[in-house]
């Protein structure tokens, strides 16, 4: 009978679960109605895109009826990571897996040569600016990887401060959000064909969201291939890591060696699981068992991607970045011009666009 009494610890988990399960099914019918609209409006204006039209309707929600509010109580943040997840994880279902690795291989000397850029600009010019180096150190990494993924594998190994954390990523988001916008349109404006605008994208654009959303926007073809690209490049989050980790007696003169593992530890987690999913759906795919049904994953995939996008942007709050000031965004749209010309400049050179 004990375990039953009003107000104690049993007897309220159940209640605690089921408060959760009811939210996270409220935060996903939000997400659902709002990829439906989206979805309508993106077959009238295909130039825009579901995608894109889902991240603009959920900014707009999130910044006039209480989106703070609305995401604490609907779990939208989690939501957004699991549709991703999964929608990522069917794409992979639709692929062949020796496309896909061709495409990362292929991929991997111009990531080198982005990366470098995006790093070497933001940690010099961000020197001569004198953004602190924690904060250049977060904003490389998240601009030149996979925006706020990358910042928090890499913050606790540089040991950053919560109020450099959300700046970084701040930064990085509102970049990300524009990229959505102008990627599709310049790429149509200067002709990129699908795998040359889905190279661009995968190359410079920071968060896998993001990437997704202007691929899929400028057509399926560059949404798949930048979607390859850009989860190639989540990989390089270990050696990153790990470089930083071993440069951090250069970095911060301050630095000692502490004991605690925290650098093993984040390299353990730095990978996302999901990739190796997606390989095994691609697999499946390239036996032949996905079949005639390629093209209702490959829709469902799609849908999918865009449930994600529509909680990814009923997390964008203006709010956040009124705090991270000049410098920093400064030094945020600096790393990504110089990673978004690097990689068309190379591509042009080499006659890939």
């Amino acid at each position: 009978m004990a375990d039953i009494v009003q107000g104690s610890p049993e007897a309220l988990k159940p209640r605690a679960s089921a408060d959760d399960r009811f939210a996270y099914a409220g935060g996903l019918l939000v997400c659902i109605a709002i990829a439906i609209v989206a979805w309508l409006l993106g077959t009238r204006v295909p130039l825009i895109g579901a995608p894109i039209f889902a991240i603009l309707i959920g900014v707009a929600l999130a910044n006039t009826i209480g989106g703070a509010k609305l995401n604490s109580k609907l779990k939208i943040g989690k939501i957004s990571g699991y549709a991703l997840r999964a929608g990522i994880v069917l794409l992979g279902a639709t692929l062949n897996l020796g496309d896909v690795v061709r495409t990362g291989l292929s991929s991997l000397w111009l990531l080198a040569l982005t990366i470098t850029a995006g790093l070497g600009f933001a940690l010099l010019v961000g020197r001569r600016m004198n953004v602190d180096w924690r904060m250049r150190c977060l904003i490389g990494m998240g601009t030149t990887i996979c925006g706020a993924s990358a910042i928090a594998a890499l913050a606790p190994v540089i040991r950053a401060k919560t109020e450099e954390i959300a700046y970084a990523v701040s930064v990085v988001f509102l970049f990300n959000m524009l990229a959505v916008i102008l990627f599709p349109a310049i790429g149509h404006a200067i002709g990129l064909s699908d795998t040359g605008f889905g190279m661009w994208a995968g190359t410079a654009i920071n968060d896998t969201s993001a990437v997704v959303a202007a691929g899929f926007a400028y057509s399926p073809v560059a949404g798949a291939f930048a979607t390859v690209v850009k989860l190639t490049r989540t990989t390089l989050i270990i050696p990153l890591v790990l470089g930083f980790g071993l440069a951090m007696p250069w970095l911060d003169p301050e630095a000692r060696a502490s004991g605690r593992g925290d650098l093993g530890a984040r390299l353990k987690k730095a990978v996302p699981w999901f990739i190796g999913l997606f390989v095994i759906a691609s697999l499946i795919n390239t036996l032949g068992l996905v079949g005639s049904a390629a093209p209702q994953v490959q829709l469902a995939a799609r849908f999918v991607m865009v449930v994600a996008l529509a909680a990814v942007g009923l997390q964008g709050h203006w709010r956040a970045f009124a705090g991270a000031g000049f410098k920093p965004l400064g030094l945020g749209l600096g790393t990504w011009a110089a990673v978004a010309l690097v990689s068309l400049a190379i591509q042009n050179w080499t006659g890939q666009l």
